[in-house]
């Protein structure tokens, strides 16, 4: 069972360490969490090589 804990703002979830281990994540994998049109979230591995960024781009301003 993963729970939701909140600390000091940040919400955190605890991922079983089964899925962890059969991933070969550890705590050098940066992951993402996805969500689709339907609302179903899903978590992504980003790659290694992968320079992630944590600005979120700013939308379009003008008349196009």
């Amino acid at each position: 069972m993963v729970k939701v804990v909140v600390n000091n703002g940040q919400y955190k979830i605890t991922i079983p360490k089964d899925l962890a281990l059969s991933k070969k994540w550890n705590s050098e994998t940066k992951l993402r969490f996805v969500e689709d049109l339907e609302g179903n979230v899903y978590i992504k591995e980003i790659p290694k090589n992968t320079k992630v960024s944590e600005k979120v781009p700013e939308k379009r301003r003008g008349g196009r």
